[in-house]
């Protein structure tokens, strides 16, 4: 295995999706990748709050500094075997917690328990509490999800912008650093965001960047995403970057082009060459890739 990926920080780091995108793809060229993949996948079913991964594998690690290397297995056969002990462990002092986290360019869809359906965008996470579930209906998000809410008691998506209440309906939530977008698709939603609070009807949607407030309307019957395109209206160009970077797995560099100029449109997710000549050209934006991981924007 490629002695990067043996670094203490370098797994941890994978696994709280911090890893640059040239980094993902060396790590998934490896091969060793799809063991320590069904580590992540197992480990992300499993249930356990306050189990902090990140600090189980910095231990294993550790502990793998003490494997012979005359040994009859490969060292990383232990590494797993440990992992998967701590991981096991963890849910056994920890039964609780629940977690499901996609990958660049993946997207996983999923039932809670009480029937209402998931499907998570790329790199995009979600926890909540399945013990409590029957009396608290609460998920922590951190990216992009697509909620169908079976009817019942107050449900709401916390994430660092804000929070979205609903009873029984369907609703996108979009959080990422300063952005903070909802779009209702069916019955209605209260988004709270800091002092403002604002109720979505289908067909309505709010969305905050950097504080500033915008509303709009739209007709779409479910998100477009799910279908295999993303579509923005009146967004900011760098958060089209944004998206674009995590669907295909790719780094943006650019020279004189002016990132708020807002893009109305859409992209495709299976074809790159497509989904850059429908943003790009439009725009009258040149663009170069480059061995297939960057992409050259620029203005002639």
């Amino acid at each position: 295995m490629n002695k990067d990926f043996t670094d203490d920080t370098f797994l941890a780091r994978w696994l709280n999706g911090e890893l640059s995108v040239e980094e993902v793809k060396a790590f998934e060229q490896s091969e060793d990748y799809n063991y320590y993949k069904k580590i992540a996948e197992t480990s992300a079913l499993l249930e356990a709050p306050f189990f902090d991964k990140k600090k189980a594998f910095q231990a294993v690690l550790q502990n793998r500094m003490a494997v012979k290397s005359k040994s009859a297995f490969p060292y990383w056969s232990y590494w797993l075997a440990a992992s998967i002990a701590i991981i096991m462990g963890g849910v056994f002092l920890f039964p609780s917690e629940t977690t499901y986290k996609s990958q660049l360019g993946e997207q996983i869809a999923f039932n809670l328990p009480d029937g209402s359906s998931v499907k998570l965008n790329s790199m995009s996470d979600l926890s909540f509490n399945k013990k409590n579930w029957d009396r608290k209906r609460e998920l922590n998000l951190n990216g992009e999800a697509y909620f169908k809410v079976i009817h019942g008691s107050k449900f709401t998506v916390h994430t660092q912008q804000g929070d979205v209440s609903v009873l029984g309906t369907e609703f996108d939530v979009h959080s990422r650093d300063k952005y903070f977008e909802v779009q209702c698709f069916k019955g209605r939603v209260k988004v709270d965001f800091k002092d403002d609070e604002t109720i979505l009807k289908a067909g309505d949607a709010v969305r905050f960047i950097e504080e500033t407030k915008e509303l709009w309307t739209f007709s779409q019957q479910v998100p477009s995403w799910t279908k295999g395109e993303s579509t923005f209206e009146n967004l900011p160009l760098k958060e089209v970057i944004l998206a674009i970077e995590r669907q295909y797995a790719v780094r943006f560099k650019v020279k004189g082009v002016d990132l708020n100029q807002r893009f109305t449109g859409s992209f495709t997710h299976d074809n790159l060459e497509l989904a850059l000549k429908s943003v790009f050209l439009p725009m009258g934006i040149e663009y170069k890739i480059k061995d297939k991981k960057q992409i050259l924007l620029f203005r002639k």
